[in-house]
C-alpha cells in the first residue's frame, strides 16, 4: 500500500499524483514510500476473552432474571394465575441456556448451539409441565427453536466459509430469515390445524428474494471481494 508521507493519505496501485498534496506517486521523492501496513484482525474472527464472557453472562442473566419475575408477578397479580407471562418466562429461559453454554462451555460453537438447544428444549418442557401440563412445548416450541437454531448453524458456517465478506453477507442473512418464516408457517399450521400449509411466509418469502437478488447482483457485479468495513467505511 503506497502511503503519503506529506499529508499521510492512502494511494491506490497506479495513482500518478496524491489527491490531496498533489506529490508524484512515481517520482523518487522520499515523501512517497512503501510503507507496510499491519495487518489488522478482522471484525469476523475476534472473540471474546473467558473474563469477558462471564460478565456478559451476568448481566443477561440479571436483565433475564429481572424481567421473568416482573412479568411473573404482574401476570399473577391480574390474572390470579400464570397466563400471558409463561412466553416472557420461556423465552428468557431459552436465553439463559444458549449463553450459559457459550459463556463456560469450552466446545465448538456447532456443539455449544446443540447444546444449547438441547438444554433449552428440556426447559421448556419442565416450565410447561408445571403450568399445567404438556401442551405447546413439544408441537410448537422446540420445533421453532430447532429451526431456528439449524438456520443460524447454517449462516454463521456460510460467513465463516465466504470467501468474500462483503454485501454478499446481507444477502445470505435475508435468505435465512425467508427460510425462518417458512419454518416458523409451517409449524404454526401444523400447531394450529394439524396439517401443513403456507400463507403469509409465501408473501414474505416473494419480498425478501428480490432484495437477495440485487444485493448479490451488486456485490458480484461492482466490486467482488469489497468488504463490509469498507463498503460502509468504517
Amino acid at each position: 500500500m503506497i502511503i503519503c508521507k506529506n499529508c499521510g493519505v492512502e494511494l491506490e496501485e497506479g495513482i500518478a499524483n496524491c489527491p490531496l498534496c498533489g506529490q508524484s506517486a512515481g517520482s523518487d521523492d522520499t515523501s512517497l514510500s512503501q510503507i507496510p501496513v499491519p495487518e489488522q484482525k478482522s471484525v469476523y474472527g475476534r472473540e471474546m476473552t473467558q473474563p469477558q464472557k462471564q460478565f456478559t453472562w451476568e448481566i443477561v442473566s440479571l436483565i433475564l432474571l429481572s424481567g421473568a419475575i416482573a412479568t411473573f408477578i404482574v401476570d399473577f397479580i391480574i390474572s390470579r394465575r400464570i397466563t400471558w407471562s409463561e412466553l416472557p418466562m420461556a423465552m428468557s429461559l431459552t436465553i439463559f441456556s444458549y449463553i450459559s453454554l457459550f459463556a463456560f462451555w469450552r466446545q465448538r460453537l456447532v456443539v455449544q448451539m446443540t447444546g444449547g438447544l438441547m438444554l433449552s428444549s428440556l426447559c421448556l418442557v419442565v416450565l410447561d409441565l408445571l403450568i399445567g401440563g404438556i401442551h405447546w412445548s413439544t408441537r410448537l416450541a422446540i420445533p421453532l427453536l430447532t429451526a431456528t437454531t439449524i438456520v443460524l448453524m447454517i449462516l454463521i458456517f456460510v460467513v465463516r466459509n465466504s470467501k468474500y465478506k462483503g454485501i454478499n453477507l446481507i444477502a445470505w442473512i435475508f435468505l435465512g430469515a425467508a427460510i425462518l418464516c417458512l419454518c416458523i408457517d409451517g409449524v404454526l399450521s401444523i400447531y394450529k390445524t394439524g396439517s401443513f400449509h403456507l400463507s403469509w411466509s409465501i408473501i414474505a418469502i416473494s419480498c425478501i428474494v428480490p432484495v437477495v437478488l440485487v444485493l448479490l447482483f451488486a456485490h458480484f457485479r461492482l466490486k467482488k471481494g469489497r468488504s463490509l468495513e469498507k463498503t460502509f467505511h468504517v
